[in-house]
């Protein structure tokens, strides 16, 4: 499959580049196969055989079609003025009792030019302007439009203005469609960030209020001690500043340009253990021996669950002991973080915001979380379907 797919997409991506590297020339092209086109219909035509009050071409008629027709090379970066110049050249040919040609097709394509590549108001001016010359000529009886000509270019009008219009509208709605899939993509991610930064400041200043309380403690009585939660507090700060200050690149840089932080996962579970430890709670770890098949968001998102979870404990808990359970089931990786309490008496209401932020990340990979008072302790389970958003 994927071997018939890259020449598909090497084919589509040429043709693209070589239709961009074109763009520039095809007006202009139009407009030069339109000029010569309308020169050899005014000077091949017969006019007596047309309407015996044609005159035969002259000067006049010649430049006023050539720079009528040749207008049509500005018909998309200068709609306005390429159908202000073609209505005129019509004007002056059919003012002068000539031959108008070609030119009373091509002013319907500059007519849907400017109402497909103008603005709205520009083409709705166009199309009155257009019906208001018609009638003007019908009027004043020119040669070669009698009533049913009449009749029938203003419904070619009509349709020339509504093709163009509704191709505009279309192109405008696709515009619109675009942005928004793009603000929401930016929201996503920027929400993304915001959990991120959220785990990672929440589980670092935790462990330095813990191993700054250790350390005024023992500081007297213990240097050894306190020279050991200095450390800890000191690599926990460097290791958040990075973290923090890459995620916050992403925020400021271009989708392109931004410097995505090293990305966690099930595997940094062990030095994430070892890194408690030393804060001094005593964690214990159980595992299996083969790591599960996760994809990058579900080892991230076990990582996070393990990582919050240890957080709550040393932020809510005044256990000195937790345990971590990996487990690997027929639903996928099982998750299990359990303290035995008691939970220490918070000054205050909390956010809850970590675990609101837990349930999401396993809900977008089709798993789930449940967390709650386990005894006199609390419990996070959580299970991640193996091979989750593939």
């Amino acid at each position: 499959m994927s071997a018939q797919t890259a020449p598909l997409t090497g084919r589509r991506s040429g043709w693209t580049v070589a239709s961009r590297r074109l763009a520039p020339y095809l007006d202009p092209a139009i407009g030069l196969t339109a000029a010569v086109l309308s020169l050899v219909a005014l000077l091949t035509a017969d006019p007596i055989a047309i309407d015996p009050r044609l005159q035969d071409p002259d000067a006049v008629a010649v430049i006023a079609t050539l720079v009528a027709a040749g207008a049509l090379a500005w018909r998309r970066s200068r709609p306005v003025p390429s159908f202000a110049v073609m209505v005129a050249g019509c004007l002056v040919v059919s003012l002068s009792d000539h031959y108008v040609g070609l030119l009373s097709v091509l002013i319907l394509f500059s007519l849907y030019s400017l109402a497909a590549h103008g603005r709205r108001r520009d083409g709705l001016a166009g199309f009155a302007v257009s019906v208001a010359c018609f009638v003007l000529l019908a009027l004043l009886e020119v040669p070669d439009l009698g009533t049913a000509v009449l009749l029938q270019s203003l419904a070619m009008l009509v349709a020339a203005w509504a093709l163009g219009d509704a191709i505009r509208s279309r192109r405008q709605q696709q515009s619109d469609q675009q942005r928004e899939l793009v603000e929401a993509a930016v929201a996503e991610e920027r929400l993304r960030i915001a959990r991120e930064l959220h785990d990672v400041v929440a589980h670092s200043m935790s462990l330095i209020a813990v191993q700054a309380g250790v350390g005024a403690h023992v500081i007297r009585s213990d240097v050894a001690a306190a020279e050991r939660s200095l450390v800890v507090i000191a690599e926990t700060s460097r290791q958040a500043l990075e973290q923090t200050r890459s995620m916050l690149g992403m925020l400021r840089e271009a989708p392109g340009d931004a410097t995505r932080p090293p990305t966690q996962g099930l595997d940094d579970v062990a030095t994430l253990i070892a890194d408690v430890r030393a804060a001094g709670l005593e964690v214990r770890l159980t595992r299996p021996s083969l790591t599960p098949d996760l994809d990058v968001a579900a080892s991230l998102a076990a990582y996070r669950i393990v990582q919050e979870s240890l957080t709550n404990v040393i932020k809510h808990s005044e256990a000195s002991t937790a345990t971590v359970a990996l487990t690997v089931t027929a639903a996928g990786l099982a998750i299990e973080v359990v303290d035995p309490g008691p939970v220490r008496p918070a000054p205050g209401p909390g956010s809850g915001h970590g675990l609101l932020g837990l349930r999401e990340r396993v809900r977008l990979l089709d798993g789930n979380l449940d967390a709650g008072a386990h005894g006199t302790g609390f419990r996070v389970q959580a299970v991640l379907p193996t091979g989750a958003g593939r």
